[in-house]
């Protein structure tokens, strides 16, 4: 497989379906070494919500892009993304190992590995906070005004997407689709496992239960407190689905604990469904059960 190299080996699928093992188990087996794409658990101290590797699970592999910042201040952007993973590519390629990008945020592994990549902008304070004052619908309908190719992308529920998306369509002045983007010189192999089959969806909402229930145990409720007394009350934390249903609950919204948990759960259960319409339309992917299948894959073609 010595034609790995110059390839970038994607693992990807919605959250709870177990990419994570799965990449680590295949980087042990050809000595790559992974960048993760993933836009919490790029952020310090979101250990247990962002269920972020810890160093056992890790198992020796090396990881980039995990606790680089602070969740505090400008959100971290696919953008940003695109920059350090790029960086990171370079850094592994230079060692001459094979790279491995996982993770569940579509937006990011789009944005650095699509046929074309969108224009490099910059963050516009002013108009951010200006566009902070507004709701999810208002601003969702503002985009879509703007572009509405780009806002059908976006759940209008995903406040921070859409305002970055209106950001970068009033900096380029129009679509962002019209954009002149340069060619993506990255060559990239997609796999996910089954649980992107419509067949597997409820077997995938259970294993979403489960993992809830577990990141309770482990101490969710603690973390967020400790979070909060840290960074205060923020646009980070709050957009963050097991954070953002106790900030519900201390507002009073839910009644008791037991609801703000189910509604981490049902939250998390929608964030699958969304992710699985990206997964379903993209051609690229293989659907493959485990490391195994994947590694007959690459024997058979490099």
């Amino acid at each position: 497989m010595s034609n790995l190299l110059s390839k970038i080996i994607v693992i990807t699928g919605p959250t709870a379906s177990g990419k994570t093992s799965l990449a680590i188990k295949l980087a042990k087996k050809i000595g790559a070494e992974i960048i993760c794409a993933d836009s919490r658990i790029v952020y310090k101290n979101l250990d247990i919500v962002s269920a972020k590797p810890d160093k056992k699970e890790q198992d020796g592999v090396v990881h980039h892009l995990i606790d680089i910042k602070e969740p505090v201040g400008e959100p971290y952007s696919a953008g940003d993304f695109a920059n350090d993973a790029k960086t990171a590519i370079e850094s592994i390629q230079a060692k001459n190992k094979p790279v491995i990008i996982t993770g569940g945020t579509w937006f990011y592994i789009k944005c650095l590995l699509d046929e074309k990549e969108l224009p490099e902008i910059g963050a516009d304070k002013k108009l951010r906070l200006e566009l902070e004052k507004y709701d999810n619908d208002t601003l969702w309908n503002m985009l879509n005004e703007i572009d509405p190719v780009r806002a059908k992308e976006i759940h209008k529920n995903n406040k921070e997407r859409v305002i970055r998306a209106i950001e970068m369509a009033k900096t380029l002045g129009g679509k962002i689709q019209k954009a002149e983007r340069k060619p993506v010189k990255y060559d990239s192999i997609w796999f996910s496992n089954d649980f992107i089959k419509e067949e597997n969806r409820e077997k995938l909402y259970k294993r979403i239960d489960f993992r809830v229930d577990e990141m309770i145990k482990n101490g969710l409720y603690y973390e967020w407190e400790r979070a909060v007394s840290r960074y205060s009350r923020n646009e980070i934390l709050e957009n963050t689905i097991g954070f953002k249903e106790f900030f519900e609950l201390e507002d009073g919204l839910y009644e008791n604990f037991n609801e703000a948990v189910e509604k981490i759960k049902q939250r998390t259960r929608n964030f699958a469904k969304r992710q699985l319409t990206f997964f379903r339309a993209e051609e690229k992917i293989n659907i493959i059960k485990d490391k195994n299948e994947i590694l007959d894959f690459l024997n058979s073609h490099f």
